[in-house]
């Protein structure tokens, strides 16, 4: 039995880097590091205390578990909005290939301690989103853009949707992410790009398909309130499934 003593509430975040396997052990050594001062300055110019936030770090990867004492509403919004400056400042005068571009999930709920890390839903459901084809897929067809945002129903409901934070609804468009043992609705958002219309039709084969439909499958797409798509392929309605 879990001891209730030892359970919190968090905003939980998981960061990923992309591409980052592809660079040579030198230049991963300066993505972590460039990825930390990113996380830092972004939080720090959104008035938020990283010092306070319980931080799981592997490699170009990071989770973190913000405590109710921070202003939540500002890691939903202006956190994001930052960390898309900081991340155009650093990419600005660089080649094309060499960017730091970010997935960043952000879920909400109860957490506790376990042998190896934490566990919780919450822990489960920003791993599964920020892994997700459906963002992966996006930053791909956004070239320009340098940050994904994808957040959970709950954190959308209660932070974007109800206009506490510093970002807008109607710049988030609704998908479906469906991998493992996670299938739930998610709100995806690339700071500079209009999310909505980005085609998000995930390959062939792919793990999973979230909130889009497979490569050469008719489609139609209808556009509902809060910018929520519903893709159809002939009388099908695909969302992710895995492979």
């Amino acid at each position: 039995m879990v001891d209730p003593a030892s359970v919190d509430r968090y905003l939980c975040l998981a960061v990923d880097v992309v591409g980052y396997g592809r660079n040579d052990d030198p230049r991963q050594a300066r993505i972590q590091q460039e990825l930390l001062a990113s996380l830092e300055a972004a939080a720090e110019a959104a008035g938020l205390d990283r010092t306070c936030w319980l931080r799981q770090a592997k490699g170009d990867e990071e989770l973190c578990l913000v405590p109710a004492k921070e202003m939540l509403p500002r890691v939903a919004g202006a956190f994001s909005q930052q960390l898309d400056i900081m991340l155009r400042n650093l990419n600005a005068s660089r080649d094309h290939r060499d960017r730091i571009r970010l997935r960043l999930a952000i879920d909400d709920g109860p957490v506790q301690p376990a042998a190896n890390g934490y566990s919780g839903q919450a822990v489960v459901g920003v791993s599964r989103l920020v892994n997700s084809a459906v963002v992966k897929r996006a930053l791909e067809l956004a070239d320009d853009a340098v940050l994904a945002v994808i957040v959970s129903q709950v954190v959308f409901r209660d932070w974007i949707g109800s206009r506490l934070s510093d970002v807008e609804p109607e710049w988030f468009r609704a998908v479906q992410v469906t991998e493992k043992e996670f299938d739930e609705k998610a709100w995806l958002w690339l700071p500079g790009t209009d999310t909505h219309r980005l085609s998000l039709v995930v390959p062939e084969g792919a793990p999973d398909r979230a909130g889009a439909t497979t490569a050469g499958a008719p489609q139609s797409v209808t556009t509902k309130v809060m910018g929520e798509l519903t893709i159809n392929g002939g009388s099908n309605v695909f969302g992710i499934r895995n492979g």
